[in-house]
């Protein structure tokens, strides 16, 4: 099983239903919703330097990551801390938090 989180640049959602609307849109492709900045790519470097193994979806605005269900607390902990450092918005969808 795999747990699976998204970072994002949007001023557009305030509360998690929007959260979780964004978040369908863009496992559909869909990133009208969502602004291309330099700080997506700050952050993705940021993920990639601590070497976890990871299965990563990254857009213009957006990244969607994903992981096995055993390493979930873990990698939370740490996408949820990096999004925060670089001022980006935090879904989780399996429990429905979202953090901006």
């Amino acid at each position: 099983m795999e747990w699976y989180c998204a970072v994002w640049n949007s001023d557009k959602v305030s509360n998690v239903m929007g959260a979780q609307f964004l978040y369908e849109q863009l496992c559909q492709g869909e990133d009208s919703l969502v602004g291309d900045i330099e700080i997506i790519e700050e952050f993705f470097e940021d993920l990639i330097s601590k070497g976890e193994k990871l299965d990563i979806n990254k857009g213009k605005g957006f990244i969607i990551i994903g992981c096995l269900l055993e390493d979930a607390e873990k990698i939370d902990n740490l996408i949820k801390g990096l999004a925060k450092q670089h001022g980006l918005s935090y879904y989780e969808p399996q429990n429905m938090t979202y953090i901006f």
